[in-house]
């Protein structure tokens, strides 16, 4: 099954802004743990994305893959 969360959204942010994980997880007031279940694929809090995306500018809808 595809992943229906655009993880290259938070990597290349990441990458675009030379951030480490434990950077990005403080910028996103998230845990590491949580940071990971993400990058896996794992559920995804719907709150846990509008925090990111508040936070980093990005666009909620970029996050999700749609077919």
């Amino acid at each position: 099954m595809e992943k229906l969360i655009n993880l290259n959204l938070i990597s290349a942010y990441m990458k675009d802004r030379h951030l480490t994980v434990k950077d990005f997880c403080r910028q996103c007031a998230i845990s590491s743990s949580t940071y990971y279940n993400i990058m896996q694929g794992k559920n995804v809090n719907l709150k846990v994305l509008f925090r990111i995306a508040k936070r980093t500018g990005i666009e909620l809808h970029r996050f999700f893959r749609f077919s």
